[in-house]
């Protein structure tokens, strides 16, 4: 594999102990000389390694252009695609991983710090695809890679054949109410809302034990039906309860290999008291851009989120989304969609 990608491997591993702009600047100049698309895309806007001081500096690649053009450093160890989006599949998205151990350092370690930072394993329970139904989705490969570090005796998958099984799960949670053992619930938000309605039309409730924790991802979009944010923390607590400080959202792309999360669960647990928000690991950075110049909005004001991945390495260091968001002190909001922009994301699988 490049140097390149062994230096982010240690500074994901080590953050303290690197520099993001040297590393940003060196993923860059891999980048530039490897993945020849990229680089016409770079030189017709007058880019070039040796002009670009920041990684600020560094052209994003358009999220469209993964449904475009295969982007990548070296021959694929591993191809991601996304679920697509309401105009069909052939319009997901290909994410080429030269390198796969990026993907799993920069997964697990944002499991470490903002879903698991004070246990060492507990008991999972998963309402997401198992692996060998979604072999293509990064989401359910960050699942995976979280119960082989985390699960405890008693972790399940609570889907089957494309079938949430409700009844399954329920047993999971109870096996933790009678022992006592603190469970991790991973979903997409709209198979939450369905495993919450299904709990409801049967009259069901559980008291998870103290330390029980909860990971939603993708929106309630493909859901049975709409929920808001504040819906979905009451209906949690009413039906499992988990505190809100123990229920973060995950925020991640097909075309990423990081993370961003709220902060709810690690500022919790080192005693800091800050607004929710989307925080991003050491060696990721979000920049929320003025759609019009592709400058950074002024703070407070609406624009694209744009982020910047090492552990993207291998293919795009710089994202430029569709995502409509804010930054705050302590990372950024998500607001939505930009106009036009199609709906889509793994919640989508849970449509119809």
């Amino acid at each position: 594999m490049h140097p390149t990608h062994d230096r982010i491997l240690s500074f994901i591993a080590a953050p303290a102990e690197g520099d993001f702009e040297a590393l940003a600047l060196e993923a860059f100049r891999h980048q530039f000389e490897a993945i020849e698309p990229y680089r016409r895309f770079c030189q017709r806007r007058g880019v070039a390694p040796e002009r670009v001081a920041s990684w600020r500096e560094v052209p994003p690649v358009p999220v469209q252009v993964f449904k475009q053009l295969e982007l990548a450093c070296g021959p694929a160890e591993r191809v991601f695609r996304s679920s697509g989006t309401t105009r069909g599949p052939q319009q997901r998205s290909v994410h080429l991983l030269a390198d796969l151990r990026l993907y799993r350092a920069a997964a697990l370690g944002g499991l470490a710090r903002f879903l698991f930072p004070d246990v060492a394993a507990m008991r999972l329970l998963s309402l997401v695809h198992p692996p060998a139904e979604r072999p293509e989705s990064s989401l359910v490969q960050m699942v995976a890679w979280a119960f082989e570090r985390y699960a405890a005796d008693g972790s399940a998958w609570a889907v089957e054949q494309g079938e949430l099984r409700c009844e399954q799960a329920a047993d999971v949670i109870r096996a933790s109410e009678r022992d006592g053992a603190p469970l991790c619930l991973l979903a997409t938000s709209a198979a939450l809302i369905r495993f919450l309605d299904f709990c409801g039309e049967h009259g069901w409730s559980f008291r998870l034990p103290h330390g029980s924790r909860l990971m939603d991802t993708g929106g309630a979009k493909g859901g049975a039906r709409p929920m808001s944010r504040n819906g979905l923390h009451h209906a949690v607590w009413s039906a499992l309860a988990i505190p809100g400080y123990l229920f973060t959202n995950e925020y991640g792309m097909t075309e990423l290999s990081s993370q961003a999360w709220e902060n709810v669960v690690a500022d919790r647990v080192a005693g800091r008291f800050r607004r929710r928000a989307l925080a991003t690991p050491p060696w990721m950075r979000t920049r929320v851009l003025d759609p019009a110049t592709l400058d950074d909005a002024p703070p407070g004001r609406r624009g694209l989120l744009c982020h910047y991945d090492l552990a993207n390495a291998g293919s795009a260091f710089a994202v430029l989304t569709e995502d409509v968001g804010t930054a705050v002190d302590d990372g950024f909001l998500l607001l939505g969609r930009a106009s036009g922009a199609e709906v889509r994301g793994c919640s989508l699988v849970w449509e119809g």
